[in-house]
């Protein structure tokens, strides 16, 4: 494991992975899944994609952190930072305290540079599924052009909603027209194990991989962004929900950034 997470070279075409359980500035909201999910132009589909086992291929590491320490030159945080325990971040939200309230929202922000296209691969975890309103997952997400006109590709989930623990949203906007697509990933994704969650784009395809195989992709160039993204990680109760009744955390073991 690497002393911290460290930058390999720079580059606009970027893969991001996520492995693990599944954004200290107090800033906007870093995705539209973490608001109440309101989109005007969304489209979306809840027929699980059925994919064979593919890996997702990559070359040109630019950035990979193991987090045996959270380096605030790399990352910046909305409302609270992750804790480092035992070389992974824990991004943690505590029992009663209500939204929009540091305990309530744990995200980071990578700072290195924003991104056009790229693989993006997150080791993650999950701790037991609470019954109030929290998002949590991993994103690329922009607004520079208004809150209409957000970006975004994520998975995640909010975890009121009707889906069973093996279900997720993997989801793509461009400029507000969004697509959302149910993935039932075959695991329990609430037990605690650690699983390597991939978000591969460019211009013609957005596809989504977990531990290896490609379960969903976004095609249609509508849904596709172009504009420049920030890559968030971490969990909030959504505004509006009641307080939790017992604290939730997304742990994140590994992030990796490619070309």
């Amino acid at each position: 494991m690497r002393a911290q997470g460290r930058r390999i070279t720079a580059g606009v075409a970027t893969a991001l992975v996520v492995v693990g359980t599944v954004t200290a500035v107090q800033a906007q909201a870093s995705e539209p899944a973490h608001r109440a999910r309101q989109r005007p132009s969304a489209t979306s589909t809840t027929t699980p994609a059925t994919s064979p086992a593919t890996s997702p291929s990559a070359t040109g590491v630019l950035f990979r952190d193991d987090f045996t320490s959270f380096d605030t030159t790399n990352w910046s945080c909305e409302y609270d930072c992750p804790v480092i325990e035992g070389e992974k971040a824990r991004y943690r939200l505590r029992s009663g305290v209500a939204p929009d309230n540091y305990g309530s929202w744990s995200k980071s922000r990578y700072k290195g540079q924003r991104f056009t296209e790229g693989t993006f691969t997150v080791s993650f975890s999950l701790t037991e599924r609470p019954k109030q309103n929290v998002w949590w997952g991993v994103a690329l997400w922009d607004q520079t052009r208004g809150e209409d006109q957000f970006n975004e590709i994520n998975f995640g989930y909010t975890t009121n909603q009707s889906y069973t623990n093996t279900q997720l949203l993997f989801e793509s906007a461009k400029r507000g027209q969004a697509r959302s697509v149910k993935v039932d990933t075959g695991v329990d994704l609430y037990d605690g194990q650690y699983h390597e969650a991939t978000l591969q784009y460019d211009r013609s395809a957005v596809k989504f991989f977990l531990d290896g195989t490609l379960l969903s992709t976004i095609s249609d160039p509508q849904y596709i962004p172009t504009d420049p993204m920030d890559l968030v990680l971490g969990p909030r109760l959504v505004t509006g929900s009641q307080p939790l009744t017992s604290g939730f955390t997304q742990s994140i073991d590994r992030v990796e950034i490619s070309r």
